[in-house]
């Protein structure tokens, strides 16, 4: 079996050294690389051909809870592996916004010789809490989308499944009049000034 493979992204090069530290001393993980901020922590996803779990801070510019983007740029980037939080903070609403984001896990910062045995869960399977959240995740994106009428929502979902205008007229039979005026409505409805935006808001739960 394989060494899991883990990134950090942390913006304190102290903090970047107490966790390479703690690796280093598992023999089953390997630090694959370092990212200071979210769009270093993108590149880094897309260029290396595998990281299992991203071990991202929460505060990676001062108090702006940037770590959370971190976690929901990956997701759209369709990374595949885990995301667990590093925080100094135990806010409630800030747990609920980085399991809305996707995490797998939420850890304090000076619970961090823990990191070793919750890294092999996620890795390992899908833990409890990651199900709790998976699911609170999907409320969260229903939430979005509940003022939607079933002909509001059928255009979304076609919209999120990369349909173009021409096409959703093909399918569902109804004119360009028609579907522009739907289509006004569900961004009206869920305040973005374009589809792209709009699927953003919903996939993030509303954190975008």
């Amino acid at each position: 079996m394989g060494k899991i493979r883990v990134a950090i992204v942390e913006d304190d090069l102290e903090w970047i050294e107490l966790l390479k530290i703690i690796l280093f001393k598992e023999e089953d993980m390997m630090l694959v690389g370092v990212a200071f901020n979210k769009d270093e922590a993108v590149r880094l996803s897309q260029a290396l051909e595998q990281i299992d779990v991203f071990l991202v801070d929460i505060n990676l510019t001062e108090n702006n809870l940037d770590g959370i983007f971190v976690a929901v740029e990956l997701r759209e980037k369709n990374y595949a592996g885990k995301v667990i939080m590093l925080t100094s903070m135990m806010d409630e609403e800030i747990v609920r916004k980085s399991f809305v984001a996707g995490v797998s896990n939420y850890i304090l910062k000076k619970n961090a010789p823990e990191l070793p045995s919750l890294i092999r869960s996620a890795y390992a399977e899908r833990t409890p809490i990651e199900i709790l959240a998976n699911d609170y995740c999907r409320l969260k994106q229903e939430e979005q989308l509940k003022n939607l009428t079933p002909a509001e929502r059928e255009l979304y979902e076609l919209a999120e499944n990369g349909l173009s205008r021409l096409e959703m007229e093909r399918k569902l039979l109804k004119s360009e009049n028609t579907i522009k005026g739907q289509i006004k409505k569900i961004l009206r409805k869920l305040e973005a000034t374009n589809t792209k935006e709009a699927i953003r808001k919903v996939r993030s739960g509303g954190l975008l």
